[in-house]
C-alpha cells in the first residue's frame, strides 16, 4: 500500500505541470490513498497535521467568510480551488522520512514541467509553419495547448531552474551536471517565451544571491559552474529586453501592464475592512465597484484585483490578510530558523508574485505553492535536512 501511495504521488507531482484536468483527478486519488495508508511509528494524523497550522487556519478563514457571503456558489468554488493545500497537507502527514524525498519530488515535478515545455513548444512550432506568425510562440499561444497560464508556467520553470542551480552549486549532484545545465538553459528560453517580466524580478534575485555567495565563499569547480552559468543568463535577460524584436511581443502579449487601477479599486471597494465582503461575493461587489466607477471594461472581463495581499483583504478582511501573511511568512521562518537556503529561494518569490498575481486563485497556482510549502514543513520537521546553509 504504500508503494501504491508513494508512486501514486511522483505521478501526481509529475502530471501538475502537463494538465490540470489530469492533476486534479490524481490529487483526489493520492488523497484517499493517503488517509487509508499508515504512518511509520506513533505519528497520529491530527499530531503531523499541527505541523501545518497555518494551512488550517487559513483554510477556517476561508470558512468563516462564508457567512458574510451571498454568492454561496462562488464562495464554494474558492474552497474547491484550495482544496490542494489540506490534500497535500495530508498527504506528507503519511510520508516517511527519507533523505532522497526532496529530490524525488523535484525530479518528479520537473520531468512533467520538461514535457510540457515540449508539447508546448513543439505545437508552437508545427503551428507556425502553418501560419507564419511569430506570436505563436508566445505567451498564451505558447500554452494553450497544456491549457495552462503562461504565468504560472512561469512560476514552474523559476522554481525548476532555481533548485537545479541549487544542487550543482553545492555539488548535491554529481552525475549528469552537463544535462542538468543543458535543462536549465531550455527552460530558460521557456521562461522568456512566456513573456513573464514580473517573474524575472524573482529570477534576478536569485541569481544574485549565487553571485555574491560564489564571491563571498570558497571557490570550487562547481560553484565556477553554477556562476558562470548565471552571468550568461543575467546577460542574455538584459539583451533580450533591449531587443526591439522580443520588446514588440511583448508588448502585444505579455503580463506587464499597469495594475494599480485594479489595487485601488478592491481597497476602496472593501466596505468592512475587519471582515471584508466574504470569500464568495469578491467578483459581485468589485464588479459592482467598477460599473458605478466608468471602468466597465474591467467588469466584463470580471477583473481580480491583481495582487494576492489586496484580495484576501478585499475578501476576507484584515483578518484573512493576516493569515495570508503567516501562511507565507511562516515557512520562509522555518527556512530560516533550519538554515534551509532552497526553501528561502523557493517560497520567497511568492511574496513578489503576490504583489502581481492572485496566485492561490487558481489551481496551478495553489497547488504549486501547497505542494513547496509542504517541502519546507517536512524539511524543518525532519530530524536530518537535505539543503542546510553550510551544505559545503
Amino acid at each position: 500500500m504504500k508503494k501504491v501511495f508513494y508512486w501514486s504521488m511522483l505521478l501526481f507531482i509529475f502530471s501538475i505541470p502537463i494538465s490540470s484536468y489530469v492533476s486534479t483527478k490524481l490529487l483526489v486519488i493520492v488523497f484517499v490513498i493517503s488517509l487509508l495508508t499508515k504512518a511509520s511509528g506513533k505519528r497520529s494524523l491530527a499530531l503531523e497535521m499541527r505541523k501545518s497550522w497555518d494551512i488550517l487556519a487559513f483554510l477556517l478563514i476561508l470558512i468563516i467568510g462564508l457567512i458574510n457571503t451571498d454568492d454561496i456558489e462562488t464562495g464554494f468554488k474558492v474552497l474547491e480551488t484550495s482544496f490542494s493545500l489540506l490534500a497535500l497537507l495530508v498527504v506528507f502527514t503519511r510520508l516517511n522520512k527519507s533523505e532522497g524525498l526532496v529530490s524525488h519530488i523535484f525530479i518528479s515535478f520537473m520531468s512533467g514541467l520538461l514535457v510540457a515545455c515540449l508539447i508546448s513548444l513543439g505545437t508552437a512550432g508545427v503551428s507556425f509553419i502553418g501560419s507564419g506568425n511569430f506570436q505563436d510562440f508566445f505567451y498564451y499561444q505558447l500554452t494553450e495547448v497544456i491549457q495552462l497560464h503562461p504565468t504560472y508556467l512561469a512560476y514552474y520553470l523559476i522554481a525548476s531552474i532555481t533548485y537545479i542551480v541549487y544542487i550543482i552549486f553545492y555539488n548535491l549532484e554529481k552525475k549528469r551536471m552537463s544535462a542538468w545545465i543543458a535543462i536549465v538553459f531550455f527552460f530558460f528560453l521557456m521562461l522568456v517565451l512566456t513573456g513573464g517580466r514580473t517573474t524575472y524580478v524573482s529570477l534576478l534575485l536569485i541569481f544574485s544571491f549565487f553571485i555574491l555567495k560564489y564571491i563571498l565563499e570558497n571557490k570550487t569547480k562547481e560553484k565556477a559552474i553554477v556562476f558562470s552559468v548565471v552571468l550568461i543568463l543575467l546577460v542574455s535577460l538584459f539583451a533580450i529586453n533591449s531587443t526591439t524584436f522580443f520588446n514588440l511581443k511583448f508588448s502585444q502579449h505579455s503580463d506587464y501592464w499597469e495594475r494599480s487601477i485594479l489595487w485601488k479599486s478592491a481597497i476602496l471597494a472593501n466596505p468592512n475592512p475587519l471582515q471584508g465582503v466574504g470569500t464568495g461575493d469578491y467578483k459581485t461587489v468589485l464588479n459592482e465597484y467598477y460599473q458605478s466607477h466608468g471602468m466597465k471594461e474591467y467588469a466584463i472581463d470580471s477583473f481580480n484585483s491583481h495582487n494576492q495581499f489586496i484580495q484576501v483583504y478585499f475578501s476576507n478582511g484584515v483578518i484573512g490578510l493576516i493569515f495570508l501573511l503567516l501562511l507565507i511568512g511562516r515557512p520562509i521562518y522555518l527556512s530560516m530558523k533550519s538554515q534551509n537556503i532552497l526553501g528561502i529561494l523557493l517560497l520567497f518569490p511568492f511574496v513578489i508574485y503576490g504583489v502581481t498575481e492572485v496566485f492561490l486563485g487558481r489551481y496551478q497556482g495553489v497547488v504549486f505553492f501547497a505542494l513547496l510549502h509542504q517541502i519546507v514543513i517536512y524539511q524543518h520537521y525532519s530530524s536530518k535536512p537535505s539543503f542546510a546553509l553550510d551544505a559545503s
